[in-house]
């Protein structure tokens, strides 16, 4: 593929993309104005954050790919190409979610500084409390995994 049909593919894509998510967002959020709805509503309603949620209809994409990857296989009526539309406007919707949780950001300057003050901050979404929240509910078997080094 030459860069000029490389980067018709990419205008393409990228155009398809946001079409695409403009489409699904009325849906998904239920009509709700809240762009992130519907990653809040199924991380309350499972005790996990928002970025799990979101992250697990990445990772449903991620699996089918590797399997395609591994096996040439394509399993469902999704196409590879469509499961790549989905997971980047997954990734521009991750990272709007990040953007709009300020707890979730270190601002330029003391890191200690902006930790202790975001400590001190309402750390609710509407209403919802998250697993990495004192307060929220913790699972034990959650609790109970360790990080291998």
């Amino acid at each position: 593929m030459t860069y000029e049909e490389f980067n018709k593919f990419r205008n393409e894509f990228i155009d398809y993309a946001n079409k695409l998510s403009d489409q699904k967002s009325q849906e998904y959020t239920i009509s709700n104005p809240d762009k992130h709805f519907n990653f809040k509503n199924v991380a309350a309603r499972l005790g996990i954050t928002p970025e799990q949620a979101l992250m697990t209809y990445v990772l449903k994409h991620m699996d089918a790919m590797c399997n395609d990857a591994k096996t040439g296989k394509i399993v469902s009526d999704e196409t590879v190409y469509e499961r790549s539309v989905d997971i980047m406007n997954y990734m521009i919707l991750y990272a709007s979610l990040k953007q709009e949780q300020p707890q979730n950001h270190t601002p330029k300057g003391n890191k200690n500084e902006n930790q202790n003050n975001l400590a001190q901050q309402d750390r609710t979404t509407n209403g919802n409390v998250y697993r990495h929240e004192p307060d929220a509910p913790k699972q034990e078997k959650y609790e109970q995994l360790k990080r291998q080094k």
